[in-house]
């Protein structure tokens, strides 16, 4: 007697299920309502903070782990599984895992950065919640929810491609990551997207016995959630070449568009597959 694998869905947020601009997921209303239907755990996993993406789980009715700051820490609700396993830590109603390292250090080897190359660089720590509101277009709670970080550190660089390059080389040299959010870039540890999904996938095994996974996103900080899925799904605009490391990826669905259009289109897709 086989088992049907259960089926897990991790999904990017920004310009993913949710609207670049507005962070509207309306047109996704469908798809998840699929999903919950079906009872398909739907696992956040995003650049944002753990404050940000509870404000959207609570709008989504959404009881899933999630995965907080591009791998920083995964945060699983109490008794979510049925069996005990070991976390970092406790805070609320979740257990934590973590992997990034904490923020204050992030921020010193920012810092280091900008005054080693001379490159001048804003990071969210330099900006006040008005000033996140109006770069990000949030309201004033959401921007605060935005400044709560603790592991990675969104910033911008005056400059174009040259100082980019160096601000990224600068920070590898140090031994940190750098990832491009498709608004900021970002500084983290050795942790990303992928290595916390590993986790996840295994406690999902452990539950279910045998799972088959979906990963969507749309930018460079999605590349290690896609490559750790069965099944990845991209999000394009305007018809851009593919990331050069999701050339050689089977099986993998291009989906064009961005947002919650595209989003519930490639999920209704998928589902429609009889998988």
């Amino acid at each position: 007697m086989t088992t049907t694998p259960k089926l897990v869905i991790f999904t990017d947020l920004d310009g993913t299920l949710l609207d670049q601009n507005s962070y509207s997921f309306e047109h996704a209303l469908p798809a998840l309502r699929a999903i919950r239907e079906k009872g398909i755990p739907l696992v956040f996993s995003s650049s944002k903070t753990r404050s940000e993406i509870d404000f959207y789980r609570k709008k989504m009715e959404n009881i899933h782990p999630f995965i907080s700051e591009n791998g920083g820490a995964v945060f699983i609700p109490k008794d979510y599984f049925s069996f005990s396993f070991s976390c970092d830590r406790e805070t609320g109603v979740y257990s934590v895992l973590e992997l990034g390292i904490f923020y204050p250090q992030v921020v010193g080897a920012l810092d280091s950065v900008r005054k080693e190359t001379g490159v001048p660089i804003k990071g969210f720590s330099d900006l006040t919640v008005q000033e996140i509101s109006s770069l990000c277009g949030l309201s004033l709670q959401e921007a605060e929810f935005a400044k709560e970080r603790e592991y990675d550190e969104p910033f911008l660089i005056e400059g174009g491609e040259q100082e980019v390059k160096t601000v990224r080389q600068k920070i590898r040299e140090k031994g940190m990551n750098y990832a491009w959010g498709g608004r900021f870039h970002h500084i983290l540890g050795d942790n990303d997207k992928g290595k916390a999904i590993g986790i996840l996938e295994h406690l999902f095994e452990k539950e279910f016995l045998s799972i088959s996974t979906v990963g969507i996103g749309d930018s460079q900080n999605d590349l290690p959630m896609l490559l750790s899925v069965d099944y990845p799904v991209f999000l394009r605009e305007n018809q851009t070449p593919l990331p050069e490391v999701l050339s050689s990826v089977k099986p993998l669905t291009v989906v064009d568009g961005s947002g919650s259009r595209a989003w519930n289109r490639a999920i209704l897709s998928f589902l429609n597959r009889g998988r």
